[in-house]
Formats: C-alpha cells, sequence, structure tokens
C-alpha cells in the first residue's frame, strides 16, 4: 500500500518511475535506464561527538577560571546534553536511483516514510527482473 504521501515524491508506472508526480517538472526514468534502486542512510553523528568534545573543554576551562556556581551548572548541562545526543538517532535516508548510465538520482525520504519506500523499492526491483522463461 502507497500512501499519498509516498505518492508525492515517486510514483510507479507501467513503463517507468516518476518522480515528483505532483510538480510541475516531472521526469519519468524508463525500467530500461535503471541499474539499481536503495535507500542510503548517512548518519550525523561526527557532528554531534564535536560538538560534546567542544563543550567538554568549555566546562574544563569553567571548572579553572569561574566560581564554583558556574562550573557545577556548566557540568550539569554537559550532562544533559550528553544524555540527550546519545538517546536522539540522527540518521537520514535518501531514496537512491542509478542508471545505467553510472548518473545517481538522490530523493531525500522522511523518517517516518522509510518502509513505505521499502515496498516502492521492492515493486521497482521487481518490474526490473526479467520474467524467466521455461524451455522444452
Amino acid at each position: 500500500m502507497i500512501s499519498k504521501d509516498t505518492k508525492a515524491i515517486i510514483c510507479i508506472a507501467t513503463h517507468g518511475i516518476i518522480l515528483n508526480p505532483e510538480s510541475k517538472n516531472k521526469k519519468q526514468i524508463q525500467y530500461e535506464d535503471v541499474a539499481k534502486i536503495h535507500i542510503s542512510v548517512q548518519h550525523r553523528e561526527f557532528v554531534l561527538k564535536s560538538f560534546l568534545i567542544g563543550y567538554f573543554l568549555f566546562t574544563l576551562f569553567c571548572l579553572q577560571y569561574l566560581n564554583l556556581e558556574l562550573s557545577v551548572f556548566s557540568i550539569l548541562i554537559f550532562i544533559i546534553n550528553f544524555m540527550v545526543i546519545n538517546t536522539l538517532d540522527f540518521k537520514t535516508f535518501h531514496l537512491q536511483i542509478v542508471l545505467k548510465n553510472n548518473t545517481i538520482i538522490e530523493k531525500r525520504i522522511p523518517k517516518k516514510l522509510k518502509y513505505e519506500f521499502i515496498s516502492v523499492i521492492n515493486e521497482v526491483r521487481n518490474q526490473l527482473q526479467p520474467i524467466p522463461t521455461v524451455d522444452l
């Protein structure tokens, strides 16, 4: 079952895939032109870890040069930030379509729709596979 939100980004036609079916810039990709289709996951943990390291160094600076109340407050905020950042999931999902001429088309997918896009990808992959014939 493909929801309305999924159909706003990609639509499956009889001869190919239609990207942005509701916009003026409709782009149809024929099934014969598609080499691979998959969902890629990108992690954003490096930025957050560097933020925590910088904040930890700031906390150490506060311990040496500021009074005790501000140092304790800074350590408390560091602990809260550490717990919040470790519990949140900072991933982005992208639908990647690799064409046979090595062109990559990438669309960002909302996190709540990633499982619906897996079903769309499976439908496209079924169209890409040749129908087996039995020789007698």
